[in-house]
């Protein structure tokens, strides 16, 4: 699988069509309000902070394909 560029993921979280044609359609990447909330803090901070309830596996693999695009490592808290 190809390195993913900032702008796909970007795209993918917005549920558009990507033109590395990254992402799969049984992986949800799709993120609402609130998950976009976290995701800009986690980009910001260097870490994804996982509330205890509320949240789906969304913003996990968004933040996961950032890292991998960003040459980062993958933190969760």
């Amino acid at each position: 699988m190809p390195k993913p560029e900032k702008n796909d993921i970007e795209r993918l979280s917005r549920g558009e069509s990507t033109r590395g044609k990254i992402g799969h359609r049984g992986v949800g990447h799709r993120l609402t309000q609130k998950e976009r909330i976290l995701f800009d803090a986690a980009k910001r901070q260097g870490f994804l902070k996982i509330p205890v309830k509320g949240i789906r596996d969304n913003v996990i693999n968004i933040y996961r394909l950032w890292c991998q695009a960003t040459d980062r490592p993958f933190v969760t808290k």
